[in-house]
């Protein structure tokens, strides 16, 4: 039999024998090309998954490439949300796409809630409930008027209520109000101290004969938990549960019953452990009785202000006694400062010296710094009067090694005041570190500055990460593209 009629095709054999058609090599291309194309649209989706439920726990895992690092928290913020031991619940009183769409400024604020969360080790939660929608959550805060743009900041029973004037600064332009720059971060971080302390610390504020307002101040300390109690001591006792006590810029001498007052509350029958806080007037005052009370803790009231030639500690231009960069004359209430904190800042400061070994200046002008007398003249000449390193802040103790009262002399109400909010001085740094160890506070206070930004800096990414990103979108990810590709022709070029 020849050849040809002994060969049979594999489909004959395949029809005599009942077998099923082989599939040929290209249809088994095909199904092996369409196989690995659903892998990788598979596993990209998995990715992708994988990835959001990363970033939504862990924080490392996100990145702001903003320029400025808005969305970025502090290393405060961090320390804030991973000390904490309670349940705490930050609540948008909207949908996240609505806060979001009110401003820009409103995404920095969801963002630092979503760090925050990731960084409390399970104990903070970011939720976001349609006040439009539930009306029935202002039956839970009936003392509160809510708007859907508040955050409510909650631990047990215990909530803040953020507004929206809480959280960002506003401007007017023309008829209009705008959003100027955020505050968000320090609203959350403050929010979250107070309704996780377990401590409220009562101050008495002594109001006789002050003129000052103290509102900046009261808000300050309330925003960590210590309560400003006014009391007049020309009129009043001295509630017994008050440790410490702020004399606010006095205007005249106080009497001799309400100096005796505060000798009895130093030395608390012998037991001491007792706090004057003296703020003293910026301008000149005649109060011999105070005066003397100073002199008994080893200082010594000046006649006249503080002033600074140091023109590197003027942070106003020739202004020799406003916005002056202090120095720190003690290591006492700055052991948590970083090589990098900048200095307190002091205004129209009132001097002080040191007369008494029980006595230390705190806080000081330069070594090229004076007083200038009240009774100077237009035509005085400011080196006559240098004296170098004029205190501002001073302190003197009374009692015993095992207990102690304390007398702290302040300058002038600007430096615990409307300087405390200034951005990168430490004015709010310095004055709750003296208030926490004198109170013997051991819990979280917030430091934080307003984080002042704009929306150039909220839309905006760095030039080198804006190199980075078009490095990788229009030179790497088209190489691996046209790279697969190529390998891909060669394979089936070869086949």
């Amino acid at each position: 039999m020849s050849d040809k009629n002994t060969k049979t095709t594999d489909a004959e054999v395949n029809k005599k024998t009942g077998r099923k058609s082989v599939l040929s090599a290209k249809s088994k291309r095909k199904i092996i090309f369409a196989g690995g194309t659903a892998l990788v649209l598979a596993a990209a989706v998995l990715l992708n998954i994988i990835c959001g439920v990363l970033t939504d726990r862990f924080a490392f895992f996100t990145a702001d490439i903003t320029s400025n690092g808005s969305f970025n928290i502090s290393e405060e913020s961090v320390k804030i949300a991973q000390s904490l031991k309670k349940k705490v619940s930050i609540t948008f009183l909207a949908d996240r796409t609505s806060y979001e769409a009110y401003d820009t400024y409103c995404k920095q604020a969801t963002s630092i809630a979503d760090q925050m969360k990731k960084n409390s080790n399970g104990f903070l939660s970011v939720e976001y409930t349609d006040l439009l929608k539930n009306p029935n959550i202002e039956s839970k805060y009936q003392d509160e008027t809510l708007a859907v743009t508040d955050v409510i900041v909650q631990c047990g029973e215990k909530y803040n209520l953020l507004k929206v004037e809480d959280m960002f600064n506003f401007d007017v332009y023309g008829e209009y109000q705008y959003i100027a720059s955020s505050k968000a971060e320090s609203a959350i971080d403050t929010a979250i101290v107070k309704v996780t302390s377990d401590t409220e610390t009562k101050i008495a504020i002594l109001t006789d004969k002050s003129e000052d307002s103290y509102s900046t101040l009261e808000t300050v300390l309330a925003s960590n938990n210590y309560i400003l109690t006014p009391v007049s001591i020309e009129s009043e006792d001295i509630p017994s549960d008050i440790n410490t006590i702020i004399a606010w810029a006095p205007t005249e001498d106080y009497s001799d019953k309400a100096i005796a007052k505060l000798k009895r509350f130093l030395k608390n029958d012998g037991k001491y452990n007792k706090n004057l806080i003296f703020v003293a007037y910026r301008y000149e005052t005649e109060c011999p009785k105070i005066t003397s009370l100073l002199e008994e803790y080893g200082m010594k009231l000046e006649d006249g202000l503080a002033f600074e030639t140091d023109a590197s500690r003027m942070m106003t231009q020739n202004d020799a006694y406003r916005n002056i960069a202090a120095i720190f004359n003690s290591e006492q209430y700055v052991s948590n400062y970083e090589e990098n904190d900048l200095p307190v800042l002091v205004s129209m400061s009132r001097a002080v010296s040191i007369s008494g070994d029980n006595a230390e200046a705190l806080v000081c002008f330069s070594d090229q710094s004076g007083v200038c007398p009240y009774s100077a003249g237009d035509d005085w000449n400011y080196q006559d009067y240098l004296s170098g390193n004029v205190a501002v802040a001073a302190q003197g103790l009374a009692g015993s090694e095992e207990a102690v009262s304390r007398l702290i002399f302040a300058g002038s109400t600007e430096m615990f005041n409307s300087l405390l909010t200034q951005a990168g001085f430490t004015n709010k740094k310095y004055l709750f570190n003296i208030l926490n160890e004198i109170s013997n506070r051991k819990d979280n206070t917030v430091y934080l500055d307003d984080k002042v930004i704009t929306e150039y800096d909220l839309s905006s990414v760095s030039a080198q990460t804006n190199t980075v990103i078009g490095v990788v979108m229009y030179a790497v990810i088209p190489l691996l593209i046209l790279g697969a590709g190529l390998c891909v022709f060669i394979v089936r070029r070869r086949k």
